[in-house]
């Protein structure tokens, strides 16, 4: 996993753009040659919801959400953020991580961003 990039995203997309825009960079990465792991925290799997008009630049996330999908990426979720933010009949590829899980996934990474 060392050639991994993680993309930790922590910021509410309720309150700021940086989660767009950091799915905006996911995607330069998963569309290259680099595996990418995905992990939302706290209000970030409101991303993966289908009402992004609530979201600060929810316009902006339709344009690179569908690419993930057809990709079949797989988006990291806390089990907690999942409980607590995930909208019911999302069709993304998700995992459920706990903590641990996800300081595995950041030690093992070779690179990581968090927003």
């Amino acid at each position: 996993m060392a050639d991994t990039i993680l993309v930790l995203i922590k910021s509410n997309p309720l309150e700021s753009h940086r989660p767009v825009e950091a799915i905006r960079i996911a995607l330069g990465f998963v569309s290259g040659e680099h595996a990418v792991a995905v992990v939302l925290l706290n209000q970030a799997p409101l991303l993966l919801s289908d009402d992004t008009e609530d979201l600060i630049d929810g316009d902006i996330l339709q344009k690179y959400l569908p690419t993930f999908k057809e990709l079949g990426q797989t988006f990291f979720i806390e089990e907690n953020a999942l409980k607590a933010h995930l909208p019911e009949g999302s069709d993304y590829t998700i995992q459920t991580v706990s903590f641990d899980q996800i300081a595995d996934l950041v030690q093992r990474a070779g690179r990581f961003f968090i927003f």
